[in-house]
């Protein structure tokens, strides 16, 4: 009977009562679940910056008292270090013994509300492009025309050159289910539209005059966020932006880790392009649903990503880019059937995915030097993503060198004890006044983290003030520095800071090495990416993260990469420009040099003289 009620106990399951914000949530889970999992399972994944490891302490919970086993010392560690009091556990190791209540922090979450987003000035008229053709274009045609003669059918034999002659287009291909539609088609139905992909081949014939309902999606696929557009492929207006977080988070912060799961078991790769397509899903809803458009009525995704998310988007294999020499499954890969992807557009409708430049420089970098024009402009130039990943493209004359960094999440507040992302009541920017720091939160709200620009603040705020040595170490007797109650930095949130500016620095100064060229010979340096655009540039330039160029050589490119896919699904002129980059383009493979941990460890230095020209 004991056995018995322990079996009927267990099939009961344990609930838990999850107090977000104002909000109490009730589940239940298996006894013995790990609390995360349990979580994700309900809707509710948070971010695992260490992929459920227990190893970054971001995940700390407050859970109510119970017969827990007591906290392990990385589990104390982690909540001394955080300032909290005793009853708050990993929630990636904690697992479920009985009912539980959880205080689950709202920045642990990863948010599926869909969110608007202020982006880069792009003139996207017909005037403003280089040239106005997006890659799907509809064309009327007479169905009475394309007949040999009264009371005869439609001739199969030179249907093609009939319609090519008709819309004025060259090779001009006509897809078997296009085909055979149109042959289906009754002999007086009259007028109907063809809709042609990139004046090459024909996607469909539909009945009647649908010219005017043709629209596509520009997405930019981040490691860390989605963004998308939906547009208008007869005027070039943008008709809606939105952006959401990646779903992915649950399964790792970062492009290394995310790849690590999908590699530990089967299954795994499968519910990473889940998130992700879920995450598009989701954004292509609202943007259809505020515009009061069909669907069925988009044609066509411009999507850019890096090398990584483009494998695990279309369900590849990321073996290769998880062991050396890390190289891409592809690097240009042709239009793909929406249906395959999985995205619910017109089910004739293709995805176009800007191409990857090698290892991890992908799509989102070769979709942001068209949006910037960096191979168009005379001179030298640096195109630098700030983020996970660090992306880096160097252009001295014609030629184009190529690199990528693993700052790793530090830039986005992961792994940092007071860290989190940009979010309503982050801190993102930090002056020293009057003895403290002053700041200001996003959204006015009360102070709940640091996001990345108010990390690299605090840093270059301490060293002016002296709390700061230029080797790292906290001065004054001080174990941390304060910027406000209950959020400070320690010694080892500072030198997680330093390995990611380290790996950007030195990732530059290589690059800049191999092309024998001195930073004063730049004649500018585009910085591309959300984190780039919203950091304050002489902090940066204080810690030596970019070459101390004159402020007017600095340009701010925003999200390059949602912009570069915005002119690839309207320009054909900046889609043959994207296609010859990857032969353009010569990869620098970092972890390959003899010299790289040597610059590395120079590069550790907080300080703009790491710029000297004599270390050039």
């Amino acid at each position: 009977m004991v056995k018995l009620a322990n079996r009927v106990e267990k099939m009961a399951g344990v609930e838990i009562r999850v107090r977000l914000g104002q909000r109490t949530i009730r589940l239940r889970s298996r006894r013995g679940q790990i609390l995360s999992s349990a979580l994700l399972e309900a809707g509710l994944p948070l971010r695992l910056y260490c992929q459920g490891r227990g190893i970054c302490g971001q995940c700390l919970v407050r859970v109510s008292p119970g017969p827990w086993p007591e906290e392990s010392p990385a589990e104390r560690k982690f909540r001394l270090e955080k300032k909290l009091p005793e009853g708050y556990r990993l929630a990636c190791q904690f697992r479920l013994r009985g009912p539980v209540e959880v205080w689950l922090p709202e920045n642990l979450l990863i948010s599926q509300e869909i969110r608007p987003f202020s982006r880069p000035e792009l003139k996207t008229s017909q005037k403003a492009l280089p040239d106005f053709n997006p890659l799907v274009k509809k064309y009327r045609l007479n169905l009475l025309s394309l007949k040999a003669g009264p009371g005869a059918g439609l001739p199969t034999n030179s249907i093609k050159e009939k319609i090519s002659a008709h819309l004025g287009l060259k090779q001009l291909d006509i897809t078997p289910a296009a085909l055979n539609k149109l042959l289906e088609l009754r002999p007086g139905s009259g007028l109907l539209t063809a809709v042609v992909y990139d004046e090459k081949s024909v996607l469909d014939f539909e009945p009647g005059d649908t010219v005017s309902c043709t629209f596509g999606l520009a997405i930019d696929l981040g490691t860390t966020t989605i963004s998308a557009e939906l547009l208008d492929l007869v005027s070039g207006q943008i008709l809606g932006s939105a952006a959401a977080d990646n779903l992915q988070a649950a399964f790792g912060a970062d492009l290394i880790s995310r790849t690590g799961f999908a590699l530990e078991k089967p299954g795994n790769l499968r519910k990473l392009r889940q998130s992700a397509l879920s995450s598009v899903e989701n954004l292509i809803g609202v943007l259809s649903r505020n515009a009061g458009i069909r669907r069925n009525c988009i044609y066509v995704a411009s999507l850019a990503g890096n090398a990584v998310m483009n494998h695990l988007f279309l369900g590849l294999p990321v073996e290769s880019l998880g062991q050396a020499p890390f190289q891409p499954a592809f690097i240009s890969h042709p239009p793909v059937p929406a249906a395959e992807t999985g995205l619910r557009i017109n089910p004739r409708g293709l995805v176009y995915l800007s191409p990857n430049l090698g290892s991890f420089v992908g799509g989102d970098i070769s979709a942001g030097l068209v949006y910037t024009n960096l191979t168009g402009r005379p001179g030298n130039f640096l195109y630098v993503d700030l983020g996970t990943n660090g992306e880096l493209v160097l252009k001295k004359g014609k030629k184009l060198l190529a690199t990528s960094t693993a700052a790793g999440p530090a830039f986005e507040g992961g792994g940092i004890s007071c860290g989190q992302r940009a979010v309503a009541g982050a801190i993102e920017e930090v002056k020293w006044q009057a003895g403290r720091f002053a700041f200001r939160t996003i959204g006015g709200k009360e102070p709940s983290g640091l996001c990345g620009s108010a990390l690299l603040g605090v840093l270059a705020e301490s060293l002016k003030t002296g709390l700061l040595a230029e080797s790292g170490r906290i001065l004054k007797g001080r174990a941390e520095i304060p910027v406000c109650d209950r959020l400070a930095l320690t010694q080892l949130d500072i030198r997680k800071l330093q390995l990611a500016i380290a790996a950007v620095k030195s990732g530059l100064k290589l690059l800049l090495q191999t092309a024998r060229l001195n930073w004063t010979e730049l004649d500018g340096l585009f910085l591309a990416g959300v984190f780039g655009n919203s950091v304050n540039l002489a902090q940066c330039l204080a810690l030596g993260l970019l070459p101390p160029l004159p402020r007017r050589k600095i340009f701010f490119a925003g999200n390059a990469s949602l912009a570069g896919a915005r002119l690839l699904l309207l320009s054909r002129r900046a889609r043959l420009q994207v296609e010859k980059l990857p032969s353009r383009v010569e990869h620098l493979s970092l972890a390959g040099r003899q010299d790289f941990q040597s610059e590395f460890l120079k590069a550790l230095a907080l300080s703009r003289r790491y710029w000297r020209r004599t270390d050039v």
